[in-house]
């Protein structure tokens, strides 16, 4: 619209990373200087970290642009991923075959992986996996690949690693659980916003390479913009965008102060600007100054601290189906859409009841002794065998439902003919305290596999596992050393279930559903047919969700179908309380 206008040829600041806009300031000289070290180095990894829009992304186009024809790149550009996801795409991207029928083990890909790898480095190949947004990895897959730079030579890591993301991945990697990773990264460069002596440079740049031949935005405007964006190049190129759409309207040339804030009114709307009257900011002044005096040992950045309100956020997201949660927030509602693809029936075909309600039990069964262990303890010793502890684990689960075992291969298989289903979650201790529901947890130590552990009993502070057969009374801190929020539990599913309960359904889960409802909330049927599922069941399924702390979205899932199980007579094993 306004390209003629200012005689351009093309947008000039378009938000798309376009390598060819690339504006290298100090600081971003210094990022991409990181970058190519990560291309070059022979281990480690490399991290680059740095707020919303401060051009993280142009730079690792414009690093891809310069890889050398000896060197394959892998690049991940969705991190939201498992770590099975994870090594597929890495797969996918370095063109490695494998069958799409039925998934491998993880070991299986990673075998793949590495014969490959070692061909492209008889073939003086190299290869660097590139993961942006990598503040969306979970720790497990965070954990996966740092396992992944175990693939060497004698002479050289096999794998290169460079991860790009907001600063919140490096909080992330300084967890405890995460610092053996946190160990091998080489180098790091955090990527700041621009300074305010760069503005002038990096407009003029961007309207140069767009055919500008005279100076368009003035230096009062110039300033504004500085003060309006903070530097951040994807919000300067917002509001310079918008600047030159005002000024084409207006019918000028030349973007002045007065366009600016204009402008920026448009273009950042949610952001309000509040000024104190004078007397009022005198008076600050005057207390702060006071403060200061009568107590020297205050920090006037103490007396300034405000709440700061990001320019750009992220809302909280749905995660899909098998992501894996660093630390889930149980202030946040339960999701059922998130674990309805989890599910899946659990031999055998008939489960019997169980034979106790754990429920009410305060002890344990002490026939077999239970060790204490430490907060510092390190559980992957305890395990052994070459299925490290995957078939003891799914034994003691069945056996705390009155089953006696398993399949030998695979705990969880579809079988419609049976009443359990196994449910496949990702959280923190706190919702497995919750569910209440004995668990099997996924826990990983150096290897490149998984151990496993059944959790059976909580108290208030500690927690009684079972490893090989072997019971072990435990901290949270111990089981978090290891755990990344990997679980497997039982529940039961009401009769005629085939899928989540909700509007509109009709059948006996429906029927089973009212009638547990009933027993725990007053429900008026607006409707004869009490297997038809209405607007007052939806609201009376919502109410009890709200009061469980679940979404209230009026869908029966695993998780609401739990916390009706534990709330009525409906029997269940459920975790013992007590160790």
């Amino acid at each position: 619209m306004y390209l003629e206008h200012f005689g351009l040829n093309q947008k000039p600041f378009s938000i798309a990373p376009d390598p060819s806009f690339i504006y290298l300031s100090e600081k971003h000289g210094e990022a991409l200087a990181h970058l190519g070290y990560g291309l070059e180095s022979d281990g480690g990894f490399v991290l680059i970290t740095g707020e919303v829009g401060t051009g993280k992304t142009t730079l690792l186009r414009n690093l891809i642009a310069q890889v050398p024809e000896n060197q394959d790149v892998a690049f991940i550009l969705n991190p939201r991923l498992t770590v099975r996801e994870l090594l597929e795409s890495l797969c996918d991207e370095l063109r490695i075959d494998y069958p799409t029928e039925s998934p491998l083990s993880i070991k299986q890909y990673i075998d793949r992986l590495n014969r490959h790898l070692l061909h492209a480095h008889s073939l003086n190949r190299s290869t660097v996996m590139i993961i942006d947004e990598a503040q969306n990895l979970s720790p497990a897959v965070l954990e996966q690949i740092r396992l992944l730079t175990n693939l060497e030579t004698n002479e050289r890591k096999l794998l290169r690693i460079i991860l790009i993301g907001q600063p919140e991945l490096g909080k992330t990697l300084d967890r405890h659980e995460l610092r053996q990773l946190a160990q091998r990264i080489t180098a790091r460069y955090h990527l700041e916003a621009l300074d305010s002596n760069d503005i002038h440079a990096y407009v003029a740049h961007r309207m140069r390479i767009s055919g500008a031949s005279a100076e368009v935005f003035t230096r009062a405007a110039r300033r504004s913009i500085y003060r309006q964006t903070r530097g951040i190049p994807r919000l300067i190129n917002v509001l310079c965008d918008r600047c030159l759409l005002g000024a084409y309207v207006g019918g000028t040339h030349r973007v002045n102060a007065r366009i600016v804030s204009r402008a920026a009114k448009e273009a950042f709307p949610q952001r309000k600007f509040r000024r104190w009257p004078l007397a009022t900011a005198l008076g600050l002044g005057v207390a702060v100054f006071a403060a200061i005096a009568l107590n020297p040992d205050i920090s006037p950045s103490v007396l300034f601290a405000t709440n700061s309100i990001p320019l750009e956020s992220d809302q909280a997201r749905l995660l899909p189906p098998e992501t894996e949660i660093p630390e889930p927030d149980t202030s946040i509602p339960t999701t059922e859409t998130r674990v309805e693809s989890q599910e899946e029936t659990v031999l055998p075909a008939r489960a019997p009841e169980p034979t106790r309600d754990p429920e009410t039990e305060t002890g344990s069964d002490t026939s077999e002794p239970r060790l204490s262990m430490s907060a510092n303890a390190s559980l992957s010793m305890l395990s052994s065998g070459s299925d490290r502890g995957f078939q003891a684990a799914y034994d003691s689960l069945y056996l705390a439902w009155g089953i006696a075992s398993g399949s030998p291969r695979l705990p969880c298989v579809v079988d419609s003919r049976t009443v359990l289903r196994c449910l496949r979650g990702y959280g923190d201790l706190g919702e497995l305290k919750r569910l209440n529901r004995p668990a099997v947890i996924e826990l990983w130590d150096d290897s490149t596999d998984p151990f496993f552990a059944a959790l059976l009993s909580v108290s208030d502070t500690t927690y009684s596992i079972e490893i090989d057969g072997k019971a072990y009374v435990v901290t949270g801190s111990t089981i978090q050393q290891h755990w990344f929020g990997n679980y497997t539990v039982l529940w039961r599913t009401p009769p005629g279930f085939d899928r989540a309960i909700q509007l509109g359904h009709a059948g006996t889960q429906v029927e089973w559903l009212r009638e547990r409802l009933e027993s725990v909330t007053p429900l008026t049927p607006t409707v004869s047919d009490r297997t038809f599922f209405d607007s007052e069941l939806e609201d009376a399924l919502k109410k009890f969700q709200r009061s469980q702390q679940l979404r209230p979205d009026g869908i029966a899932g695993p998780h609401s179908l739990i916390r009706l199980h534990s709330s009525t007579d409906v029997p269940v094993a459920k975790l013992r309380r007590g160790l």
